[in-house]
């Protein structure tokens, strides 16, 4: 995977970005364009480059990725909601019923604002009522029928949630490792770790890249397999000459 620096953020091609994700390539055209990032799929738009190439933030592309483990992980099927079909139940109710935390539940606000200003379902449906907040901001409710069928036609790849990712090969911990793994070369090619050099504990690496140990072990799996790294008597360090890796 190539990663470029520009204006001190760390991005990749389209080809890179579908490797970093464990989408393909179409999915990241499909996924990143005007029209469906209007209609709130999450993902990042590219950036030209140099040459025009379009460019994808590393960053940005990990939190789509991770708003789509999250949408996976609160995933709540069949319920039926007692009470008036017609009543009005508050966003916080509504949060509750599918077990999502505050950051989640905004994430999928953010998504859905561009197409309730267009009067439309976003990825959570337009609100019935909207009234201003004692404190600051909106209050913003639905009806129960609403709520219900929203939850039991979750939004699914049309929306940007994309199938359930459960696999370590293509899910959300491929990108968190893989994500890791190109912080390092970065971090190896500008001299913070220095060929030789032992790099610091899982427990610093972890914190460093804000990720788990699990994924630090294997982000330093992989790359003492591709020759990037290697285990001496000190721990492990950056290999004396770290191959490239542009793909």
């Amino acid at each position: 995977m190539r990663i470029r620096v520009v204006d001190g953020r760390r991005m990749t091609d389209r080809a890179g970005a579908a490797e970093f994700t464990g989408r393909s390539e179409h999915t990241i055209t499909i996924q990143t364009s005007p029209k469906r990032r209007a209609q709130g799929s999450g993902w990042p738009a590219p950036i030209s480059g140099p040459e025009g190439v379009l460019l994808y933030p590393l960053d940005e592309l990990a939190a789509a990725i991770e708003g789509i483990a999250e949408a996976s992980r609160a995933r709540v099927h069949s319920i039926t909601l007692d009470g008036d079909p017609d009543e009005l139940i508050p966003a916080l109710e509504f949060r509750a019923l599918i077990d999502a935390k505050a950051s989640t539940w905004s994430k999928y606000v953010d998504m859905s604002k561009a197409a309730w200003g267009r009067g439309e379902d976003g990825y959570l449906p337009r609100p019935d009522l909207e009234e201003p907040s004692p404190k600051r901001g909106v209050i913003r409710y639905w009806k129960r029928h609403r709520v219900e069928h929203w939850i039991n036609s979750r939004p699914g790849r049309g929306a940007g949630a994309g199938p359930p990712v459960r696999t370590e090969a293509t899910g959300p911990t491929a990108a968190k490792y893989r994500r890791v793994m190109a912080a390092i070369r970065q971090d190896i090619s500008e001299g913070i770790f220095a060929p030789g050099q032992r790099l610091p504990s899982e427990a610093t690496l972890g914190t460093r890249y804000a990720v788990s140990l699990t994924t630090v072990r294997r982000a330093l799996t992989e790359l003492r397999r591709e020759g990037v790294l290697s285990r001496s008597d000190d721990g492990i360090v950056a290999a004396p000459n770290t191959p490239p890796h542009d793909a």
